[in-house]
């Protein structure tokens, strides 16, 4: 089930020739014209809006696949239904924002050999008070907002990502990208809250869905890399802090797509209620976050002692299977689907270290575990698609 897409790439916008970062070798200059496939990129939304660190809330059990596979147009290129672009404004901007999230990040995750993705709010929180530079706040919205997404390569390279959609058309897409100047706005202004060393910087990347309607506009993303003003710094010496942080997030939404809730909350905010917790120098202060991570870390003993069933016709794997009904069939090629079926497994070697120890609250996490999660895998075809995680998660799902 793909879908083409124009891909659009302002490689003026790139530093000039002997400046980081480079422009990327398998990255055109220029409009081209590229493949999405449809049951990845709902695993990919799917995974990108799985909370780090918010117990009781999971936006992306049922969303993605019930909601948006009956989105999608059966043309050969990426569209919506007139039905779904029809809806009110609310529904039409969340729509609009996890399309902006997961075709894009789908596409450059290949491109660039993306392993490890994280929220760049929760990478911000949990280490901007241990780096030399910090941010002065990490609002959701407006120009101080942290970038949608920080990610490891599997060189170990960063790169910083700002995410825009919109069903309003090219022109406003451009507008969402923003300028840059004086006062920096729009996704531009967005993304510019963190630098790494010279010889791990990677790309600093805003990118733009603009989603087509059928008998409208064809979708198209535009990429951009624009200059930073360098808010936000993480020297050499404290890159440990952002390996930990990437590796507790991709391992806490891991455990959470598994069903493993209060476990993926104490991966993720070791110290205390939040991912900034730390340690304070107050007794009153002290004593009450060490109470309130003695009583977590009773729930979390008592959840990692369920007995999950083995995923994913592998034994290594252990976690949750859905079989959604779709509210009508939906029009796959010449057939039609009424069914999803996704499976999420995390590794069942990491459930057996959380037991042991369920609250680590020390830096280099992925060290500590010892799983890798350096090489994510997003495969698709007509009905299925599957995303690997290292030896770390599977999630798949199936049309039928």
């Amino acid at each position: 089930m793909d879908r083409s897409l124009i891909i659009d790439i302002d490689k003026s916008s790139w530093p000039k020739l002997g400046k980081l970062p480079a422009f990327p070798s398998n990255f055109h200059s220029g409009v081209t014209i590229d493949h999405i496939n449809i049951p990845s990129m709902l695993l990919m939304i799917g995974y990108l809006t799985t909370p780090v660190a918010s117990t009781g809330v999971s936006l992306s059990e049922f969303w993605a696949w019930v909601r948006y596979l009956p989105a999608i147009t059966n043309h050969k290129d990426l569209r919506l239904t007139r039905s779904f672009f029809d809806l009110d404004a609310h529904q039409k901007t969340i729509l609009s924002d996890d399309f902006g999230m997961g075709v894009p990040m789908l596409w450059l995750q290949s491109k660039l050999n993306l392993a490890s993705i994280v929220d760049g709010r929760y990478f911000m929180q949990r280490i901007a008070a241990s780096v030399s530079a910090t941010q002065r706040r990490t609002a959701k919205r407006g120009p101080n907002k942290t970038p949608d997404f920080v990610a490891c390569d599997t060189a170990g390279i960063w790169h910083v990502v700002e995410c825009k959609g919109t069903q309003s058309g090219i022109e406003y897409s451009k507008k969402q990208l923003g300028k840059s100047g004086r006062i920096l706005t729009g996704g531009i202004a967005q993304k510019h809250s963190i630098i790494f060393p010279a010889s791990h910087t990677g790309q600093r990347l805003v990118a733009g869905l603009s989603i087509g309607v059928e008998q409208g506009e064809k979708s198209r993303l535009t990429i951009i890399d624009p200059e930073p003003e360098e808010p936000f710094a993480v020297a050499t010496n404290q890159l440990y802090l952002a390996d930990d942080a990437i590796s507790r997030g991709v391992t806490a939404k891991a455990l959470r797509m598994a069903g493993y809730e209060m476990t993926a909350e104490a991966t993720a905010a070791p110290l205390g209620a939040e991912p900034s917790s730390r340690h304070y120098k107050t007794r009153s202060r002290e004593d009450q976050r060490i109470a309130f991570v003695q009583t977590r870390e009773q729930k979390v003993r008592a959840e990692l002692e369920l007995d999950r069933p083995t995923m994913l016709d592998n034994p290594i794997y252990c976690g949750r299977r859905h079989i959604i009904d779709l509210p009508r069939p939906v029009q796959v090629g010449e057939d039609e689907v009424t069914q999803v079926i996704i499976s999420q497994g995390i590794n069942r070697q990491i459930i057996e270290q959380l037991r042991n120890r369920p609250t680590y609250d020390e830096p280099l996490f992925g060290q500590a575990v010892g799983l890798d999660h350096r090489a994510t895998v997003v495969k698709g075809d007509e009905r299925t698609a599957s995303l690997q995680i290292g030896d770390l998660l599977r999630s798949e799902i199936e049309l039928i």
